[in-house]
């Protein structure tokens, strides 16, 4: 007696089912988004804020806006630009009555 076994492809087994998502880790913060983030690259703010890159660096040069060197990269942080473009800033600590 001969047993023969299905070709390669062609089981009978149901297909594996897909595993469910991996839940994030506790306590894991979830990413920021890009108007949440504290510093941005002069590229970003430039994407942000609508102005050229080259604008923004002349206005850096010139002390307008200011920025954090870090190595050699530039940061403006969420304030600088603020400042720059003459947002008024949020008060950090909620007032007491």
């Amino acid at each position: 007696m001969t047993t023969s076994t299905p070709p390669h492809g062609s089981r009978t087994d149901p297909p594996p089912q897909a595993q469910p998502p991996i839940p994030p880790q506790a306590g894991t913060p979830e990413p920021a988004r890009s108007a949440e983030r504290l510093a941005y690259s002069v590229d970003e703010a430039a994407f942000l804020t609508g102005l050229s890159r080259d604008l923004l660096y002349d206005e850096m040069r010139r002390g307008n806006l200011r920025y954090r060197k870090v190595g050699r990269r530039r940061l403006i942080t969420r304030q600088h630009l603020e400042e720059f473009l003459g947002i008024p800033q949020r008060p950090t600590h909620p007032q007491s009555a």
